[in-house]
């Protein structure tokens, strides 16, 4: 094979032709002296809410955050159980355990999505709420989420972290829960030049009591009325989630033409990862499935192809949730997909040649 050399990820691609924006409106906040919260921070909220057909955002410091403030807002915590699923990042389940209650971990199905056939053999007195992950940049089953929350009367909260710009039947996520979290991690779809995240919500309740709960618990300076959060997001970040807010719907797009020629080039064997029906996928991650995936990570740094593993290991085997009554449980597919998991390189402004190349390594490996 050739020299070219295909990265997994590219953020130069996508912040150079912005930059000279982003640097001159950081320069005339620093002239400001706005650095907490303040108009920048207001202006993104606003607009992300335009985006995702939300009444309401708020801004906080990380997508983990922004979970466990969803649910200490929710009043979830000591000897309540939140259902999870088991193929994700763990940053889903450190938020349940931070907030006091437990992990209970289910199954994904065939599209990595939380499987809901059996859900219900999952819910008991204690189940508080289903924390749905729209993972790899599409969203999960939410309208069958919601119906089953509501049937229970539980909480559906949706972990978008993967899918900014998602969207099921022409419906965005968020749509069907009581809240939505963000993460704008710099690998994100709409990532920021550090952390930062965000919640969105239609219920005002709900709006005003994560607003000051990101904010040491205080509506009025100096008056803490419940023990809060040092999570806010930076102004600066806001700046560039602002502008880069502006390329999102394109960057998809792109993401999508990759994720199109994968599928029509890529043989079937790689367990290919078609969006589900009515679902617009954003393509976060383009995930295939092989036999030997040490062997060709190990081949692909030889050929200058760079690969990514999400995830590893499920969450339940993780030593950090040995406690758990579920730790070395056999969870049929995330447990068997998790040792074949292989993420390919995708990219806005990723090139033809790029992509010809990956195609091509896989017809040889």
């Amino acid at each position: 094979m050739n020299n070219l050399v295909v990265p997994f990820n590219d953020l130069t691609r996508i912040h150079n032709p912005i930059l000279k924006k982003i640097t001159n409106e950081i320069e005339v906040m620093s002239k400001k002296s706005s650095f907490i919260l303040g108009d920048y921070v207001e202006e993104f909220e606003n607009n992300f809410s335009q985006f995702t057909e939300s009444k309401y955002t708020i801004g906080c410091a990380n997508g983990t955050d922004a979970l466990e403030i969803v649910l200490r807002a929710l009043n979830i915590g000591n000897k309540d159980e939140v259902i999870v699923p088991a193929n994700t990042f763990i940053a889903t389940a450190l938020a349940v355990s931070r907030c006091g209650a437990t992990p209970v971990f289910l199954d994904n199905d065939e599209y990595y999505l939380l499987d809901t056939s059996n859900i219900q053999s999952f819910i008991n007195k204690n189940t508080k709420a289903i924390i749905g992950v729209n993972l790899y940049g599409q969203l999960g089953y939410n309208k069958v989420l919601k119906r089953i929350s509501k049937e229970n009367k539980i909480h559906f909260i949706e972990d978008s972290a993967q899918s900014h710009g998602a969207l099921q039947n022409n419906e965005p996520s968020g749509k069907h829960a009581i809240a939505a979290t963000y993460s704008f991690y710099p690998g994100k779809n709409l990532g920021a030049w550090g952390d930062g995240g965000c919640i969105t919500t239609n219920n005002k309740q709900l709006a005003d009591k994560i607003r000051f709960l990101r904010n040491w618990g205080s509506a009025k300076k100096y008056i803490h009325n419940e023990k809060g959060f040092n999570s806010r997001l930076d102004p600066v970040q806001a700046i560039v989630l602002n502008e880069k807010l502006k390329e999102l719907k394109e960057w998809n797009a792109q993401r999508n033409e990759i994720a199109e020629f994968y599928l029509e080039n890529l043989d079937e064997k790689y367990h290919l990862p078609f969006p589900v029906n009515l679902n617009y996928h954003v393509w976060h991650l383009f995930v295939i499935r092989v036999a030997n995936r040490k062997k060709i990570i190990e081949i692909g740094k030889k050929n200058f192809i760079e690969f990514g593993i999400h995830y590893p290991k499920t969450i339940h085997r993780q030593k950090a949730f040995q406690d758990s009554k579920q730790y070395l449980t056999k969870i049929k597919n995330a447990d068997k997909f998790s040792s074949k998991l292989l993420s390919l390189p995708i990219f806005p402004n990723m090139k033809l040649e790029e992509m010809k190349k990956v195609v091509g390594f896989f017809s040889q490996v």
